[in-house]
């Protein structure tokens, strides 16, 4: 991917260029009263009438699909959007936008929205801001009564190397991973949704690009430095790959095997004994580079989901 977007920010580190960004943010709010239906009625107009003649709609040029779905269960919103936009802008794009929250107390007058600003805020910024007005207007905003909140975001950083260059100290933490081969995979952290949730996965191949690329992506639904600072700087980078084998003088054969899975699976070390993991630790560390997280980056990436709650629409799509 080119262009990420107005919530990136790039820096280099340790020779690499590393890219921070929101890979998905989740903004709600409340509607000015009597405006809920009328925002309804909106997206009821997009969805009846999305195979118009193009001269009819202008809008089509970008919006190809808009699919509906009505639940009615308790503590999910009640009207369910989902906008897909043509391929040429960026191949899957598009976004979910629910309607009115089903409680015990009631149908709520409020709206989610779910998206990821490297493609659509990119793809399709014009559709988007026409959008994006039309919300505002609807939306308490401002003042005392502002409604609009940011719940969570993905924040995701990219490193240009290989997936099997990246390994991530878990710790205690629950594990699932999603194999293909040795480069195509997908490793899961913690509880999926909730804050601190990690995923790394291969993005050159996700996206078809044509240089190494891996993703490292957090949920964060807290949104202090020092906690998300805690899940990316449990990241390293290996120097060179998977280890030279032949360069350890001085250990067994044995001992090389297992510090070769111990440079991509650290989790393990907590299994050995005192002895060996003190006779390993010298080792590992010479083969990888321990990262750290930059405020810089963070404050950045934050700065801009946090202009949602303002719905400050020139800031969101990089006016000013």
């Amino acid at each position: 991917m080119d262009y990420y977007g107005h919530s990136s920010y790039t820096e280099t580190w340790q020779g690499m260029e590393l890219v921070y960004s929101c890979d998905k943010i989740e903004i709600t709010g409340r509607f000015s009263f009597g405006c809920c239906q009328q925002m309804l009625t909106y997206m009821e107009y997009l969805y009846h009438y999305q195979h118009a003649p193009l001269e009819e709609m202008p809008w089509k040029y970008y919006l190809n699909e808009v699919r509906y779905y009505d639940r009615l269960s308790m503590m999910n919103y009640r009207h369910n959007f989902n906008l897909r936009f043509q391929d040429g802008f960026g191949g899957k794009c598009g976004f979910i936008f629910d309607i009115g929250f089903n409680s015990v107390n009631g149908f709520a007058e409020t709206w989610k929205l779910e998206l990821n600003p490297n493609k659509v805020l990119v793809h399709v910024p014009d559709w988007m801001r026409e959008f994006l007005v039309k919300l505002k207007g609807y939306t308490r905003v401002g003042g005392l009564t502002n409604s609009v909140e940011v719940k969570s975001i993905d924040f995701a950083i990219d490193f240009p190397v290989e997936r099997d260059c990246v390994v991530y100290d878990r710790g205690s933490r629950g594990h699932r991973m999603f194999l293909r081969s040795r480069l195509d995979r997908t490793d899961y952290y913690g509880e999926p949704r909730k804050n601190g949730a990690v995923t790394v996965y291969n993005k050159q191949i996700k996206s078809k690009l044509d240089k190494p690329l891996t993703r490292m992506e957090v949920t964060l639904t807290d949104f202090d430095y020092k906690n998300v600072m805690e899940y990316f700087n449990a990241f390293s980078v290996l120097k060179y790959g998977q280890m030279g084998l032949q360069d350890l003088a001085g250990l067994t054969q044995n001992d090389k095997v297992l510090l070769d899975l111990l440079n991509m699976h650290p989790e393990y070390m907590a299994s050995l004994t005192y002895r060996k993991r003190k006779a390993f630790e010298p080792y590992l560390q010479d083969f990888k580079y321990p990262f750290k997280m930059s405020l810089k980056g963070f404050n950045h990436v934050l700065g801009w989901c946090f202009f949602w709650p303002t719905m400050n629409i020139g800031r969101i799509l990089g006016d000013v």
